[in-house]
């Protein structure tokens, strides 16, 4: 899988993501902002089509001033407030 984040504090941003497998029923991906050693704050969910390619337009998120890495995970459908899923991606911010 790979994914690509385009991000500004103050404008939010995209992910776009290739190459994940479709969720099993009554999940999808998450998108987490994780800056330094904070807990991970959620970004939005997402699904993939049967090629695997899905995005995420993010708002900018309360809070939020630096982001240092993005994550994303296997989730419940509707999203949780902290990762309890297996992790697909991560990448450091630029």
């Amino acid at each position: 899988a790979r994914a690509r984040m385009m991000w500004h504090e103050k404008a939010g941003g995209i992910l776009v993501a290739t190459g994940l497998p479709p969720a099993p029923e009554g999940k999808a991906y998450q998108l987490w902002a994780i800056a330094g050693q904070g807990a991970p704050v959620p970004a939005g969910v997402f699904t993939v089509d049967a090629g695997g390619t899905g995005s995420l337009q993010v708002p900018p998120l309360p809070g939020v001033t630096r982001v240092d890495v993005f994550a994303v995970t296997l989730e419940p459908a509707a999203g949780v407030p902290a990762p309890t899923g297996p992790m697909f991606l991560a990448g450091k911010s630029a």
